[in-house]
């Protein structure tokens, strides 16, 4: 009877393992935005002049073929304030020629808490595939250890077929720039703005741990005679209409305190520009490739001016 048993349980465990070892396989041989950036970075270290920062906002926005020197665009889907430091902290004393920090906020980069939904599976790929010390993962924890297990099933396989159907999983170009959220019409950002605007509330006002974050990059770029760019990206106003107004305030209020205390930051305030068009956006707070061009090249007329480093 017990061989009876072992048999059942070896018949049972060997395709989980099966399955197991091959998603292992596929996360880690298979090249994604977090090991593609971090392969980027470590070969160009001597030419990065401007270090993009921040998440989505900035990774579809800010293309860095449309900025004056040369820059590499570290920002990523979801990525907080947390981990913009993470990253700046773990390379800035390798880029010799660093001379702009660019850091994207939105309307929850302030307020947004480390180790919340947005960091349950991605904290691990930073750790894994951007070899970042990354103290919100206990020292106990496996999946650590196993990429695999951070991701629900349906998922991974979804990635998969990515994968299968296109060859790669990277989403961006060879300056970090992501390239999926090509030029749309614009006709749904009516309908799609409540539910952007309900997503992206999470009721905070306290932005003290953000701000001295903050801070922490500001200071270190100062040492370095590095310049730091708080960047406020246009949003749909249908979008903007639906947000805490006092929210908002406190946002370019902290915003402002931060440039007006410190002469190497300067806030770039766009988030209700007049200059936006339907046309330039993807969905209510994302552009599109043609935004992305367009206000890439009116942030670089900004830090090209040479009145800014009066």
């Amino acid at each position: 009877m017990m061989k009876v048993f072992i048999k059942k349980i070896v018949v049972f465990l060997v395709p989980i393992l099966i399955v197991w070892g091959g998603l292992e396989y596929f996360y880690i041989t298979v090249e994604s935005n977090y090991s593609y950036k971090h392969q980027i970075i470590r070969t160009s270290y001597d030419d990065i002049e401007t270090l993009i920062l921040g998440d989505s906002h900035a990774f579809f926005g800010i293309n860095p073929e449309y900025l004056d020197i040369k820059a590499l665009n570290l920002s990523n889907i979801s990525q907080s304030l947390y981990f913009d430091q993470l990253l700046f902290e773990k390379h800035v004393d390798s880029l010799s020629n660093l001379q702009n920090v660019i850091i994207t906020i939105g309307y929850y980069s302030l307020s947004q808490l480390k180790n919340t939904k947005e960091d349950v599976w991605r904290k691990y790929f930073y750790r894994s595939q951007m070899e970042l010390d990354v103290p919100i993962i206990g020292p106990f924890d496996f999946k650590k250890y196993s990429l695999s297990m951070t991701r629900r099933f349906d998922n991974s396989v979804s990635l998969i077929h990515k994968y299968l159907e296109k060859g790669t999983i990277i989403g961006c170009d060879a300056n970090g720039w992501g390239t999926y959220y090509e030029n749309t019409s614009g006709e749904l950002l009516d309908i799609e703005s409540k539910a952007t605007a309900e997503r992206h509330e999470d009721f905070l006002l306290n932005f003290e741990e953000n701000i001295i974050r903050l801070q922490s990059i500001i200071a270190y770029c100062k040492k370095i005679n590095c310049n730091v760019y708080l960047v406020d990206m246009p949003v749909y106003k249908g979008y903007l209409e639906l947000l805490d107004s006092n929210k908002l305030e406190k946002i370019t209020s902290s915003c402002n305190d931060l440039a007006t205390n410190n002469n190497n930051v300067m806030y770039i305030d766009l988030r209700q520009d007049s200059r936006l068009e339907k046309s330039d956006l993807y969905d209510p707070d994302h552009l599109n490739h043609k935004g992305a061009k367009k206000y890439t090249k009116i942030i670089n007329a900004i830090i090209s001016d040479p009145k800014n480093d009066d």
